[in-house]
């Protein structure tokens, strides 16, 4: 597990000096997240439809709406609701989820908003959320700067604080040189983003931490297979970047928390 520093990255992002993500390698094998793959595409497969059906992703705007914007969104998606799969998920992340000390958040506005700080609440992790979004990306799809609202559950009795991404495949570290002349590339030729090489080792896909929407200030974190990346939800912005060649998979679901007061 490795806590990231963004006072210490490079490029450093002093904007997020003291937000919180991790990364945690390796913490599942290459068969149980190819498992976890069929798992998700076989939710989807009825008499009706017998192969796999990956949805088009879409973004909150709010009240519980979601709409259709490929210029902020483009990849494929599955929702799968399975708490049986989201427990033994936890469970893997458990132990490290309290060496760093987020199994309960006191005190932390940056975490939480300033809010809960003044009325002293405090969050006990209680389960991952069930809902876990499985993403597919090729082809140039990616997903551009935002940052994860809260989740709040329709009784208002527990909320998300941090997401939790799954890294599904995917080898690490990429050629970042490679990678600039593909992005280069990419912009001269003005080519489709459906003409991008869907076969053969990853290139792109980065989670990359982003606060000022730039190509330059960029702290990147690459798919690799069986590692997780947790970070906080509350003002952290980042990105999916665009996928130049192979396929990208991912499983995304939250943290969930159970409210207190300490008096």
């Amino acid at each position: 597990m490795r806590k990231i520093d963004f006072t210490k990255t490079n490029p450093p992002l002093p904007e997020y000096k003291d937000h919180f993500a991790i990364i945690i390698d390796d913490i599942f094998t290459g068969s149980e997240c190819a498992a976890l793959i069929r798992a998700a595409e076989a939710s989807t497969i009825t008499p009706e439809s017998p192969s796999p059906t990956w949805s088009r992703a879409m973004i909150n705007a709010g009240g519980g709406r979601q709409i259709m914007s490929v210029d902020t969104r483009n990849c494929g998606r599955i929702i799968y609701d399975t708490p049986l799969m989201a427990q033994k998920i936890l469970d893997r992340l458990a132990p490290f989820l309290a060496k760093c000390g987020i199994d309960t958040i006191h005190n932390q506005p940056l975490i939480t908003g300033i809010g809960p700080k003044r009325r002293c609440e405090v969050f006990h992790l209680s389960r991952l959320n069930e809902r876990l979004r499985f993403l597919r990306y090729e082809g140039g799809e990616y997903f551009r700067p935002h940052c994860d609202a809260f989740y709040e559950t329709p009784n208002g009795n527990e909320i998300s604080l941090f997401t939790v991404h799954l890294y599904l495949n995917g080898d690490g570290e990429q050629d970042l040189e490679e990678l600039a002349q593909e992005k280069k590339r990419s912009k001269e030729k003005a080519e489709s983003a459906r003409d991008k090489d869907p076969s053969g080792k990853l290139l792109g896909g980065a989670t990359s931490f982003n606060p000022n929407w730039d190509d330059e200030n960029v702290v990147r974190i690459f798919p690799k297979t069986g590692s997780v990346l947790v970070f906080q939800q509350n003002n952290l912005y980042h990105a999916g970047e665009d996928v130049f060649r192979g396929v990208k998979y991912t499983m995304r679901t939250e943290i969930m928390y159970r409210r207190s007061t300490r008096i």
